[in-house]
């Protein structure tokens, strides 16, 4: 389903405090085996987090870390635990995806990618730029697409999720309506606010970002 709605993005409007930034062990990576394990997870579970938000079943994803920065956090740290009876229960068809086996690298980089609630610019922080334009063809699940503004105060992160050939841009609305979307490319490019564009030509969209532990 595509939501033609613009984007709306709050809580993206604050100062950073560079000395408040976490540490994060950047040089750690999932083994390729994990990677794809983990994109599996990603690619899976998220259909189904926005198919139970407005039931507001989502029962372990806090009220207070809702918005666009969180849903990544949230996503990502899912795909990194080890799920019990009640979370297979309320998410069945995640029986069959294959979880990613526990180790001590899997605990750290779940631990720094949630350490301290990263913000849409943290997360950035410690990620690298795969690309300046949005190809469908070089993006990966898990990817990010960054949207910065100081002058529109604007700081929003997408989530790119692969379905098959198809590419999808999941986010939070992050305002009031507190709503999931789900968007293809072209979808984006459409909106008549240009900002939103996923474009070289467009100055607010910074470009594609990879977090640090994936290839």
């Amino acid at each position: 389903m595509i939501f033609r709605k613009s984007p709306a993005f709050a809580g993206l409007f604050f100062t950073l405090n560079l000395a408040c930034t976490p540490a994060y062990a950047d040089n750690l990576k999932l083994s390729a085996d994990s990677q794809q394990k983990f994109r599996a997870f990603v690619e899976a579970f998220t259909p189904l987090v926005l198919r139970l938000e407005p039931k507001g079943a989502n029962y372990r994803w806090h009220a207070s870390n809702r918005d666009c920065a969180g849903l990544v956090r949230y996503v990502f740290w899912e795909a990194m635990q080890q799920h019990d009876d009640r979370f297979y229960d309320r998410y069945p068809a995640m029986r069959s995806v294959n979880a990613l086996a526990k180790s001590k690298l899997l605990t750290e980089i779940a631990s720094a990618w949630q350490n301290g609630n990263l913000t849409a610019q943290q997360l950035i922080q410690h990620s690298h730029r795969l690309a300046r334009v949005a190809r469908p063809a070089r993006l990966k699940t898990g990817d990010l697409l960054y949207f910065y503004s100081a002058e529109l105060k604007i700081r929003h992160v997408m989530m790119i999720v692969r379905a098959g050939a198809g590419v999808l841009a999941v986010y939070h609305t992050g305002d009031a309506r507190a709503e999931l979307r789900i968007r293809t490319l072209p979808d984006l490019e459409a909106l008549p606010e240009s900002q939103w564009h996923p474009v070289a030509e467009n100055p607010v969209f910074q470009g594609v970002f990879r977090p640090q532990f994936l290839d």
